[in-house]
C-alpha cells in the first residue's frame, strides 16, 4: 500500500482575499489586497500616509465594510460573523482616543471588559501591563491629562490584555519615546511566540525590517511587492545609499544627474541617495551636493533598507519631506 508523506500544513490566522474599499470623494483607499497571516507570525505593512494601510485595518476590524472581497479570522468570515471575529482581535488605531474623564485604569478595565474577561483576570493583566509600560503611578489619573505617548501606551494596553488571537497594530511606536518603543517592541515579539498573530502597519523601515517576518509593501492602495525583509532586500544587489544630512535644504535634481544615481529622495534634513556600487560615485555625490549649494553636516554610506526597495519600485518615498527619519 503506497503511504503519501505527511505534509505540514499552517493554519491561518487571518485570510485576505481581494479586499478593496475606496472612498467615494477622493477615490482613495485600498484595492485588491490579498495576504495570509499564520500564528506566531508578525505582519508588516509598509506604505508612505495615504497608501491605504489605516483603510485596510478599519476593514479588518470590521469597523468599514469592504466595497468587495473578504476575509476570515480563525476561520470565520469577518462580514458573517463581526460580533465572534471582534472577540478575537486587539486594536490599536493611529491616532487613539479616550474617555477623557475616566481614569486610564477605567478605560482599560472598560475594554477588558467588552473583551469578556472577568474582575479578577482583568485586574491581573491590567496591572502586568500597566506596570510594563510604566503607567502604573497614573492609573488613576483621568485620561485627559495623558500625553500623547501616555495615551498610546494605554492603547497598546487595552489592546493587549485580553490576549488576543489577532494584533492589529497602526502606528504603534509614533509618539513612544525610545525605552516605550523598546517595552512595546519586547512586548509583540512576546505575544507573537505565544501564537498571536500580528499585522503591523507602518512607514518606519527600522521598525519592520527588525520586527516583521514578512512584509507588503501598499502603494496607492495597491500592494506592489511583498516578502521577508531578507528577500525583499537582497533584490537590490549592487546598489548601496548614500545618506547626507544638509544644513539647508537644496535642488537636488542636479544629483540625479551623476553617472549610477538612481534616485534621490528627501527625509526630513537628509537627502537619501539610491545609487551603483561603483568606485568614485560617493565622490561624485559629494561634489554634486556641494555645487547645488549643500552644506553638508554629516555623511554616511548604508547598505540598502526596505526603503530603497520601495524606492526602486514606485519611484517615491516612504515618509513625506517633513517627517522626521528614523
Amino acid at each position: 500500500m503506497l503511504v503519501l508523506p505527511v505534509i505540514e500544513r499552517r493554519v491561518h490566522v487571518l485570510e485576505v482575499e481581494n479586499i478593496t474599499r475606496l472612498y467615494k470623494n477622493s477615490g482613495r483607499g485600498v484595492e485588491d489586497a490579498s495576504f495570509e497571516v499564520y500564528p506566531g507570525d508578525i505582519f508588516g505593512l509598509l506604505g508612505p500616509n495615504g497608501s491605504g494601510k489605516s483603510t485596510l485595518l478599519r476593514v479588518l476590524s470590521t469597523a468599514i465594510k469592504p466595497d468587495s472581497g473578504s476575509f476570515r479570522v480563525g476561520g470565520m468570515d469577518g462580514l458573517e460573523r463581526k460580533r465572534e471575529v471582534r472577540a478575537k482581535l486587539g486594536l490599536m488605531v493611529d491616532r487613539p482616543t479616550h474617555y477623557g474623564d475616566l481614569t486610564g485604569w477605567a478605560n482599560a478595565f472598560l475594554f477588558a471588559s467588552f473583551y469578556g474577561m472577568d474582575r479578577k483576570k482583568a485586574e491581573r493583566a491590567l496591572a502586568e501591563l500597566f506596570d510594563y509600560f510604566d503607567l502604573a503611578e497614573y492609573k488613576d489619573e483621568k485620561a485627559k491629562t495623558y500625553s500623547y505617548g501616555m495615551g498610546k501606551k494605554l492603547a497598546l494596553i487595552e489592546a493587549m490584555a485580553h490576549r488576543p488571537e489577532l494584533l492589529l497594530l497602526d502606528e504603534p511606536s509614533l509618539g513612544l519615546d525610545y525605552t516605550s518603543q523598546l517595552a512595546y517592541q519586547r512586548k509583540i515579539q512576546d505575544l507573537a511566540e505565544s501564537g498571536a498573530a500580528i499585522v503591523l502597519a507602518s512607514n518606519q523601515v527600522d521598525e519592520v525590517e527588525s520586527l516583521c517576518d514578512r512584509v507588503v509593501f501598499l502603494h496607492r492602495g495597491r500592494i506592489v511587492a511583498g516578502g521577508t525583509p531578507d528577500e525583499l532586500i537582497s533584490s537590490l544587489k549592487g546598489v548601496q545609499r548614500i545618506v547626507a544630512r544638509l544644513r539647508n535644504p537644496v535642488e537636488y535634481e542636479p544629483i540625479g544627474e551623476v553617472e549610477g544615481v538612481q534616485g534621490v529622495t528627501p527625509e526630513g534634513r537628509d537627502l537619501v541617495v539610491h545609487c551603483e556600487e561603483r568606485p568614485g560615485i560617493v565622490a561624485e555625490v559629494v561634489e554634486a551636493t556641494v555645487k547645488a549649494g549643500g552644506d553638508i553636516v554629516t555623511l554616511s554610506v548604508e547598505r540598502p533598507n526596505l526603503e530603497d526597495v520601495f524606492v526602486k519600485l514606485t519611484g517615491e518615498a516612504l515618509r513625506d519631506e517633513d517627517q522626521p527619519a528614523r
